[in-house]
């Protein structure tokens, strides 16, 4: 049985600033090479979702979307990916990358008003 191919991912103009800003905050509190090492840990995490994409969990009130934490170690801080399948498309489209520490639920709300 053949499996399927994977999915687009698609990230969307603001989780692409999001990422961007992610990248600066590490550049200026460390370094360059720690902000590129995060950064290709996350987008490794990312295009994962082409195949990984049902692994993530729902979103309360939120029913078309999904999530999934990204964190280098166990204990510590990481990222949430917020995203959304396509199955008609056939897309994982990644609308925000928000910090661990973040009112996520609060932050989605706010859009939605």
């Amino acid at each position: 049985m053949a499996e399927d191919p994977p999915l687009t991912v698609i990230v969307s103009p603001t989780a692409s600033s999001e990422l961007w800003e992610i990248w600066q905050y590490n550049a200026e509190r460390y370094n360059f090479h720690h902000a590129e090492g995060y950064e290709a840990f996350v987008m490794a995490g990312i295009n994962a979702l082409a195949t990984t994409y049902a692994e993530g969990k729902g979103v309360e009130g939120f029913p078309n979307l999904r999530s999934l934490t990204l964190k280098r170690r166990r204990r510590g801080d990481g990222h949430v990916v917020i995203y959304e399948v396509d199955a008609t498309e056939r897309t994982v489209n990644v609308h925000h990358v928000y910090h661990t520490k973040n009112d996520i639920q609060g932050r989605l709300e706010g859009e939605r008003n």
